[in-house]
């Protein structure tokens, strides 16, 4: 996932704020020159703030910065105002910045900026040279220790609590819950998906200690289904009918409403009329997208072919979910996984979720740190029952997959955000 244009920082994760607290200090304070709109999550977090940035945009007459993780192909994806990615030169400029600067933390805290933590800083210095004074900003890993939660946020989301990257979060809901909660703050408004039992309990906890005002999914906020596909939304001093979501699946529902309900709370404390926000929110829900999330691969050569980012096996779980509605709908013959995964994720847990929704998987060996290589991956279907084919790489699998999946069938690449990119690698499909 790396550029060759960009940050050079170590790519291991390594808790603690004290490199981005040095580098920010050393450079005046970046982080401070606007207020954000910071969310976090196990899932969802991504699509959650395209979501927020797209009503943002279209009810602000203002700059609004985005700035989310991981890329698919190029890093200059991660950083954007006005909708528009950081220009390839002033990221290089930005990039050789960081390096530097990177050289000097090191001096003061005996350890660089890490690759997360670079590019972290150099979507601060953007925001700030193009005086942006919202930004829409995606934790990167939990929250407590993120990069980001230096930021100043007018409003904290947390999308959900699933187990992902039990070794830097905690193995317990209620640890990883508490992780997440890190980015709450005295006295801002938090807006909460749906959490489990034991979770919800940590972050209520943390935010009624904060003094935050809490709005909930099923609680203060709600969506419901209309004809035609479209969603009326329900939040607190206001209802959205009959509005039109351009991105599928019922979970990204779910993200529009948290998108929503964040975006709500900016235009009650910028004093924007209930027309001018609903008018913003029937315009953006109609037009945003987010590659990779649930999404058909661009292009007629691609004609029936699927990506979706899912990783873990909540999302696994949510994907599962769309495929079956697609079976069950008459939309599909058959429905075949181009699937790899990292070595690292829960291989077994995603397939457990998978197994009855598909007809096949075509397993393949990503080529990116940390992939788990294709004996791995034949072991984890074998023990699953699953049937399955082999290929040497995604070319190959593409090939292999479409082939059994039948013209009237469906292809779904999933497991990594690194396999979406691949698709959209390989496959020609543009990335905005």
């Amino acid at each position: 996932m790396r550029h060759t244009g960009g940050p050079r920082g170590p790519e291991r994760i390594r808790p603690g704020l004290e490199r981005i607290l040095a580098a920010c200090e050393m450079t005046g304070h970046p982080e401070r020159a606007f207020r954000t709109v910071h969310i976090a999550g196990t899932n969802g977090k991504g699509s959650t703030a395209c979501f927020t940035d797209a009503v943002l945009r279209r009810m602000l007459a203002e700059p609004i910065g985005l700035y989310t993780s991981p890329h698919l192909l190029m890093p200059e994806e991660r950083i954007r105002v006005g909708g528009e990615k950081i220009p390839p030169d002033d990221f290089a400029r930005s990039a050789g910045k960081a390096a530097t600067l990177s050289e000097c933390v090191a001096e003061r805290v005996k350890e660089p900026l890490s690759y997360f933590e670079e590019m972290t800083w150099i979507a601060f210095d953007w925001f700030r040279e193009k005086e942006v004074s919202l930004a829409v900003m995606e934790t990167g890993l939990g929250g407590r220790w993120d990069a980001t939660n230096l930021c100043l946020p007018v409003v904290s989301v947390i999308t959900n609590v699933g187990r992902d990257h039990a070794e830097w979060l905690g193995k317990s809901l209620k640890k990883i819950a508490s992780e997440k909660a890190g980015i709450l703050r005295e006295n801002t408004p938090a807006v909460l998906g749906r959490l489990s039992p034991s979770a919800r309990k940590v972050v209520l906890s943390v935010a009624r200690g904060e003094g935050s005002r809490i709005w909930e999914m099923d609680r203060e906020l709600r969506w419901e289904e209309c004809p035609k596909g479209r969603i009326s939304f329900l939040l607190p001093g206001i209802s959205l009918e009959r509005i039109k979501v351009r991105m599928q699946g019922e979970f990204q529902r779910h993200n529009a409403l948290l998108a929503l309900a964040a975006s709500w709370i900016v235009a009650s404390a910028r004093g924007v009329t209930e027309g001018n926000f609903a008018r913003a929110a029937r315009l953006a829900l109609g037009d945003a997208s987010w590659p990779g999330r649930y999404a058909p691969l661009p292009g007629k050569r691609n004609t029936g072919a699927w990506v979706d980012g899912a990783h873990n096996p909540a999302a696994a779980g949510a994907l599962a979910r769309e495929l079956a509605k697609r079976r069950s709908g008459g939309k599909t013959e058959r429905i075949v996984a181009l699937w790899s995964m990292l070595v690292d994720k829960d291989i077994a847990g995603f397939l457990k979720e998978i197994a009855s929704v598909v007809d096949g998987v075509v397993a393949y060996p990503m080529e990116v740190d940390r992939a788990a290589s294709l004996p791995v991956l034949s072991s984890a279907l074998r023990k699953e029952g699953i049937r399955y084919r082999e290929a040497k790489d995604f070319a190959d699998g593409w090939a292999i997959a479409r082939r059994w999946a039948g013209k009237k069938g469906m292809t779904i690449v999933c497991g990594s955000l690194m396999a979406a990119a691949d698709a959209y690698r390989f496959r020609g499909g543009r990335v905005g």
